[in-house]
């Protein structure tokens, strides 16, 4: 068996107002502002503002001590991999303690609980839990409301100010869904104006649901769900919805969930991890792990039909649960079985423009010209990607690994977590 799918709520609410101390700021950044996060910056769910881990230039500290970037605070965080979410100073976690998920709403500054909602999710047996038992999905901020989905398939809609529950689902129970080897782990994604979701199962692949009350809107039709969260792309003027199934990437009119197109997307372990990646080219990315490989696949509207070619196929391009970064015509990642290379590829045609050893399963953040790197040991750096090659401006250790989770990147200030703890570094210069 592979290392983890685990990349990238609630029936009875029980809100808790503790207020878990973090450790003291570090260094000069205990003198500076605490204006790092601007109450308009946010990283509303997976992958930021954007879904696709990229956000607007700001300005960062070309290097850093050899501890790394100042730490501003740290605090116990319990188990899971779900990425962090952030809107107006608050950011939106989500972990484990023994049989139960708790989501929480931590102040931005300093750390400090706002409030928590907690619920039972035990695992399944059809589950295997060796790897862990999550949470794995990231949280999903709305203007008022907050969306989570559990490892065991509970989907909730909590109040934003102070976690009351909404409404929820179990989609298991209530919806038929899909019992999964790892848990549910595709986040959940906001399109025009509803709420979608990959529930798997006999009644249904995908649903989209009116945040407001829960209630199904859409129902695409019935298939299988894998782990990667879904994404919505614009081909020739159509949004589709573009999920991965086991075997297969599947193409919706994200509209109202009529299928349009399939093609097949097959590992030996039947699972698929990593996001897709689109480009203004019309070219998809397809990556997934070990002889599963990675193709581009080109997609044109051909009336009301959906032209799937694929341009080209690599095995020698296997990712597994971390994110691949796509800027231009350039995709960077980590590949290989053990993913110990850092790669450039060309989208166009599958060439791998050079490699890196030294850095293993990295996960990216992309800010105008610099991309902050953090792989699964725990090493940080801040780089220049090029088609060229990496120019390594800083590095540092700075969690013990296994850090599978996606950084949150909100001003200059970067959130990240492993398996005890959630910590807030900053980025920015000095002073």
């Amino acid at each position: 068996m592979p290392r983890s799918l685990l990349l990238p709520i609630l029936l009875a609410p029980a809100l808790v107002a503790c207020n878990v101390p973090p450790e003291p700021l570090s260094g000069p950044v205990a003198q500076r502002s605490q204006t790092a996060q601007s109450p308009g910056e946010s990283w509303p769910g997976w992958g930021g503002p954007n879904g696709d881990f990229t956000v607007e230039a700001r300005e960062l500290a070309a290097a850093w001590p050899p501890e790394g970037p100042p730490l501003v605070w740290s605090r116990p965080l319990g188990k899971g991999y779900s990425a962090i979410a952030a809107a107006d100073g608050v950011l939106f976690a989500m972990h484990r303690e023994g049989n139960d998920e708790l989501v929480a709403a931590l102040r931005a500054d300093d750390g400090s609980t706002i409030w928590e909602h907690r619920y039972e999710a035990v695992p399944r047996k059809p589950n295997q839990v060796q790897f862990g038992s999550g949470p794995n999905a990231s949280p999903l901020v709305l203007d008022d409301r907050v969306i989570t989905l559990g490892y065991t398939g509970v989907l909730s809609c909590l109040d934003r100010a102070d976690g009351r529950l909404v409404w929820s689902h179990e989609l298991i129970r209530d919806l038929d869904g899909e019992v999964l080897d790892f848990g549910y782990s595709a986040s959940p994604i906001l399109h025009d104006g509803r709420v979608i979701v990959l529930v798997g199962g006999k009644r249904q692949g995908a649903v989209a649901l009116d945040p407001g009350d829960g209630s199904v809107v859409w129902s695409g039709p019935p298939s299988g769900v894998s782990y990667a969260t879904p994404l919505v792309i614009d081909v020739d003027g159509q949004q589709q919805l573009l999920y991965f199934s086991a075997d297969e990437i599947i193409g919706l009119d994200a509209a109202d969930g009529t299928r349009l197109w399939s093609f097949p997307v097959v590992n030996q372990y039947r699972n698929n991890a990593t996001d897709p990646r689109w480009g203004d080219d019309g070219l998809l990315w397809v990556a997934t792990q070990l002889d599963g490989g990675t193709r581009a696949l080109r997609l044109t509207r051909d009336g009301d039909a959906t032209r799937v070619e694929q341009v080209w196929e690599s095995n020698q391009l296997s990712i597994h649960f971390w994110n691949a970064l796509r800027l231009g015509d350039t995709v960077y990642a980590s590949i290989g079985g053990n993913a110990t290379i850092l790669a450039g590829v060309d989208v166009g045609s599958g060439e791998i423009l050079w490699r890196r050893r030294g850095f293993e399963q990295v996960n990216f953040v992309h800010t105008g010209e610099l991309t902050v790197l953090l792989d699964a040991n725990g090493r940080l750096a801040l780089a220049r990607l090029s088609p060229d090659g990496i120019e390594v401006l800083a590095e540092a250790r700075i969690l013990d690994g296994p850090t599978w989770t996606a950084p949150t990147l909100v001003g200059t200030r970067l959130y990240l977590r492993d398996q005890q703890s959630i910590r807030a570094l900053e980025l920015g210069p000095a002073g």
